[in-house]
Order: structure tokens, then sequence, then C-alpha cells
């Protein structure tokens, strides 16, 4: 498969298609495409599963469909990030996954697999708050990441840890394990202006930091926005 991307402040995935190669995105995902791109939108489109998989994408922040995009001669298909960043591609191998944030997953090629993860300890996700929603991508096969603000890519080695602000946690290798930290000190707790808990990873493996949060952006935002009376 043939894809490049184009861009530096808000890049955009260009895929080269043909017959033997298909993509699949979430509802919306797709920015432009050649007449002879069709589209194909269901529950399972690029091994997305059935009703129950969209149903968890749904409760993990995604889209009930999926939309997966073929071609019976050639042609091609962008996608372009919502948030200024990095897109970042990912040559998964059979069985080998990456877990990530819900927000991205930007497209795969077909034979991936997209699906929401439960972390293993239920506290991560319960007091862990949005930053703490993932879902897992699966290959064999190509996937691309929108990551926003810039990707910092980190090799932990085993037992090392990395404390994380949870709108900082991108995708990590399926090896790491993820887990919350309540912030220690009361002052701390008080007075930093941190979040309450940590996303903890814990090596070995591979961990994508994005340098921008965009909760952290929302909240900026809404400072200059005019208050109801």
């Amino acid at each position: 498969m043939s894809y490049r991307i184009f861009g530096t402040i808000q890049p955009t995935l260009i895929v080269d298609m043909d017959s033997r190669h298909g993509m699949f995105s979430d509802a919306g995902g797709m920015s432009w495409m050649s007449a002879t791109v069709e589209m194909n939108t269901g529950l399972n489109s690029g091994g997305g599963g059935g009703l129950l998989s969209g149903l968890a994408r749904m409760v993990g922040g995604g889209t009930l469909f999926l939309v997966q995009f073929t071609t019976r001669s050639e042609g091609q298909i962008a996608f372009a990030t919502d948030f200024p960043g990095k897109i970042v591609p990912l040559d998964l191998a059979a069985g080998e996954s990456i877990i990530m944030h819900k927000h991205a997953f930007l497209a795969a090629e077909a034979g991936v697999t997209l699906a929401v993860t439960f972390t293993r300890r239920f506290g991560a996700g319960l007091v862990g708050g949005d930053g703490f929603v993932l879902q897992s991508v699966t290959g064999p096969g190509m996937a691309f990441a929108e990551l926003d603000g810039d990707a910092i890519e980190y090799h932990l080695s085993a037992g090392e840890i990395l404390l994380v602000e949870p709108g900082h946690v991108a995708m990590f290798d399926q090896s790491v394990t993820f887990d919350v930290q309540m912030v220690k000190g009361l002052r701390n707790i008080i007075f930093s202006g941190e979040a309450l808990f940590f996303a903890r990873l814990s090596g070995p493996g591979r961990v994508w930091l994005n340098s921008m949060s965009a909760s952290k952006v929302a909240h900026r935002i809404g400072e200059y926005l005019p208050k109801g009376s």
C-alpha cells in the first residue's frame, strides 16, 4: 500500500488505492476521495466487529458505524486530522496491537481490527475520566494515528515507569502496563493545578505522547467565550 503524509501543521494522509487494498475509518473520518472509490458503511467494516463491538465503540467515544472504502480499479482517498498535530503510521504484524486514546485513531487498512480496550484494572478507567478511554488496533496491516501537537516517542525498558497527565497519553504498545496513580501530597492535590490522577505507564514497550491536550485547549478557549448573564 502506497501512502503520503502532506502538511506539517495540520497534516493529511493520502492513500493510493487499488483493488487489493481497502481502507476504513470512523464515520465522518474521510476528507476527500476519487470518484472510483466506493463507500460501505456498517457495524463490522474493516474488522470492527458486530453490534456489540459498535456499541462498545460508542461508549468509548467512537462511532457506532465504521466506513469501508474500496475500489475496483485505482483511486485516492484522504484523511485529515481534526487538530494541528502529527500523523503516525503503524505497520502492524499479525496479532500485534497498539493501545490508543479514543480520539487517536485516524484510519487503517482492511484487515486491521479496531476494538475498545478495557484496562487491566477497572479502577483505571473508572477514576481516570475522559483521558483514560482506550481502544486497540490489531494487525496485520497499516494503521494511522493522529496525535495533537507534536508526537514524542519513548522506549521504556522493563520496569521503567512514566507518569503522564492523562490528556497527553496518545498510545502505547500492548506490552506496556497501564494504570492510574493519584497525585501525592495534599498541597500538590489542591494547589498544583495538575490532574488528580496521573496515567502510570510501565515498560517494556513504546509509548507515544502528544504535546497538545485537546481538553486543555478547550478549557483555555472557554476562558475567552462570553459568559451567560
